[in-house]
């Protein structure tokens, strides 16, 4: 049996899952991501978790292939060989749009400085702007430590 292959014929499979779409479904070798408690790698028979995925990159190695998602927050969860991550949004890494994204950053900030401390929903709002700056930022920063170009 080759290293590639897992134990008794078992394999881990991995769904990654937004609300328009599955971005990933298929078997995978390893899946690392970043959860509440900090990164998790998950091989084949891992134990049961449910937790949150962060903001960050998910990877998926696949036989010889790598793929690599930047992911907003949402849920993890391992199960019976199975990884489910369900977030908002997941972009592969080559097809991020960087522009975009630095875009996104910046109508954030200008965004955040517009808000008013006198607004009763301030805080509010305060983090959900925060929020999609952080998925902005984590989009360039996955865009370029793993994109093609």
């Amino acid at each position: 049996m080759s290293e590639g292959q897992q134990q008794e014929g078992r394999q881990l499979f991995c769904r990654v899952i937004t609300p328009e779409q599955v971005i990933f479904d298929g078997e995978a070798d390893m899946v690392v991501a970043r959860i509440a408690d900090g990164d998790i790698g998950v091989l084949v028979d891992h134990q049961p978790v449910v937790s949150t995925v962060e903001i960050g990159a998910v990877r998926i190695n696949q036989d010889e292939d790598r793929h690599v998602y930047a992911t907003s927050d949402g849920f993890f969860k391992i199960s019976e060989n199975l990884v489910q991550i369900l977030v908002e949004e997941a972009v592969a890494a080559g097809e991020i749009d960087v522009d975009a994204a630095e875009s996104r950053v910046e109508e954030a900030e200008n965004e955040l400085s517009e808000i008013s401390d006198e607004d009763e929903d301030s805080d509010r709002q305060r983090k959900e702007i925060e929020r999609n700056r952080t998925i902005g930022e984590n989009l360039v920063r996955v865009a370029r430590e793993h994109g093609d170009g």
